[in-house]
């Protein structure tokens, strides 16, 4: 995705979410945003086309982050505290609470968008487990299986109807129940004291929560 597409999704995805409509009209949309509609349709030809890259916009945020930073080098509980701080940087383009309304009536691209994010957060954190495990920082006896299914878990409910529905997803729920529980599993003894200390370092200097 382009640098002008990414701003036009992230704009139409204000738009929606701020006018709490869930009837995605190109024309509409153009006129309230002020932008040529050729725009609009030369990046999505169909509503339904529009709101997966909508719905996307939040993976490409999450993907943005391992971009600009290199973590291959990095110390794996380092690499997931960073990842914290810039989704709380960005938690407005990473919140899914901002698109859950359209969901009733784009069920196929909702459901799609999900077992996207899945995919990759599941991704995310066996490459960091292999990583804090080379490290010596994370426990060498973890079930991949049973971790797996964990990660579903904790996605699923942060993603559920009591959450979202009435906007209570927030990043502490985010960060404590993705990040913080799975560090806490994982890690020797060693690795979990590491963690505490820079949590601590780091909710002084940037999280101010």
């Amino acid at each position: 995705m382009g640098k002008e597409e990414n701003i036009l999704i992230k704009s139409i995805r204000d738009y929606l979410y701020k006018s709490g409509c869930d009837e995605v009209d190109a024309n509409k949309i153009a006129e309230e945003l002020k932008v040529p509609l050729k725009d609009i349709l030369s990046i999505a030809k169909t509503p339904q086309e529009l709101v997966s890259k909508v719905f996307n916009h939040e993976l490409t945020e999450l993907a943005s982050i391992l971009n600009e930073y290199n973590f291959e080098q990095q110390n794996a509980i380092d690499t997931f505290i960073i990842i914290g701080q810039e989704v709380f940087k960005r938690f407005h383009d990473v919140n899914p609470v901002i698109t859950y309304h359209l969901k009733q009536n784009f069920p196929q691209q909702y459901e799609e968008h999900l077992q996207n994010k899945l995919f990759f957060l599941k991704k995310l954190v066996i490459d960091n487990l292999k990583r804090g495990q080379s490290q010596g920082i994370y426990k060498k006896d973890i079930n991949l299986e049973l971790l797996n299914k964990k990660v579903e878990d904790k996605v699923s409910k942060i993603h559920g109807h009591d959450l979202l529905s009435t906007g209570k997803l927030t990043f502490d729920i985010i960060f404590n129940d993705l990040i913080e529980e799975f560090i806490k599993e994982v890690s020797e003894e060693d690795g979990w004291k590491y963690y505490v200390n820079r949590k601590h370092l780091v909710e002084a200097l940037d999280f101010n929560r």
